[in-house]
């Protein structure tokens, strides 16, 4: 068989619509980084394990819940963590403790910068390069709202908290 130039490119420019097809039809999306989980499961553990009113963020729109649990340890500690719709991190830890030291990572590089009253109840306010936190202690329980989001933000959270039914927030 006698092949010419034309024969080649012919053949070449098929195989590449073929290739091209392929890639069209195969093509996907890249999945979303941030995965995320439901509360409801660890919010009902956490209810019946707590020794106290396990409190929840309501009303905030668009923030995306990455991790729930219940840790089962002496003292039971609830931890939520949610990314904003900025992109930063927002977490909340609750424990039937006055001892910080099951917070101590997230107030790693802050240091204590003052209080204030969100809601009639006094926090204290704790500043860093890189995470801020606010951190209230009421009848033996400790509650703390940390992250790399701006006090502001964080403020926010911490006037939304309330006790919640693991049915509505399904």
């Amino acid at each position: 068989m006698l092949q010419t130039v034309g024969d080649m490119a012919r053949s070449i420019v098929v195989v590449l619509a073929v290739v091209a097809a392929l890639l069209i039809f195969n093509h996907r999306a890249s999945p979303d980084p941030i995965r995320e989980v439901s509360i409801t499961e660890p919010l009902i553990v956490a209810n019946i394990s707590a020794d106290f009113p396990v409190l929840v963020p309501q009303g905030q729109r668009d923030y995306r819940l990455t991790s729930a649990r219940w840790e089962n340890t002496k003292p039971g500690v609830w931890h939520l963590g949610y990314v904003t719709p900025e992109t930063t991190y927002v977490q909340l830890e609750q424990s039937a403790t006055s001892d910080l030291s099951f917070i101590s990572d997230q107030l790693t590089g802050t240091s204590n910068t003052g209080t204030r009253f969100i809601n009639g109840d006094e926090w204290t306010t704790y500043a860093g390069s890189e995470n801020s936190a606010l951190v209230r202690t009421s009848d033996e329980v400790t509650t703390a709202v940390t992250g790399s989001a701006p006090m502001d933000e964080l403020v926010k959270v911490a006037a939304s908290l309330a006790t919640s039914d693991p049915v509505q927030n399904s």
